[in-house]
């Protein structure tokens, strides 16, 4: 998946924790992972509503110049919406890769100096996400026992 993505891998000690007990008594991941790549992108999808990062801040305002020429001057990274329908993932019993083929993605999640275009952080966890993958990763352990 060319683009810009996210590794969910345990990168927070209780994640780690969930994944390790379901990896020790030989759980698919697969099924979890698909369930978290769903919940992702409807996550992702409502915060390019809220024009929010997943740390909750606002993204950077479009400069005038560009609203004089957009087709939507009021939707900060969804003016024909193609990022935002783009999110997507990929499940395996290994991992969960998520984010978009498109290679703009990585853009305008850090910022280009050349174009100057401001970072507007899109791609991530929020905290609620975390909670909700380690539910998901919980659900998934209970039922193994």
């Amino acid at each position: 998946m060319a683009g810009t993505r996210v590794v969910v891998d345990g990168s927070t000690a209780i994640i780690k924790q969930a994944l390790d007990a379901l990896r020790k008594q030989g759980t698919d991941l697969t099924e979890p992972n698909a369930e978290i790549g769903e919940y992702l992108i409807e996550s992702h999808q409502d915060r390019f509503d809220r024009a929010e990062s997943p740390d909750g801040d606002a993204w950077a305002p479009l400069s005038d110049d560009y609203k004089k020429r957009s087709k939507r001057p009021s939707d900060i990274l969804i003016e024909d919406g193609i990022l935002k329908g783009t999110l997507n993932y990929n499940a395996s019993q290994e991992q969960l890769l998520f984010g978009t083929p498109m290679e703009y993605g990585a853009a305008h999640h850090f910022g280009y100096e050349k174009r100057n275009l401001p970072a507007r952080p899109w791609l991530g966890l929020s905290d609620e996400d975390e909670n909700v993958v380690i539910a998901i990763f919980r659900a998934h352990l209970s039922e193994a026992f």
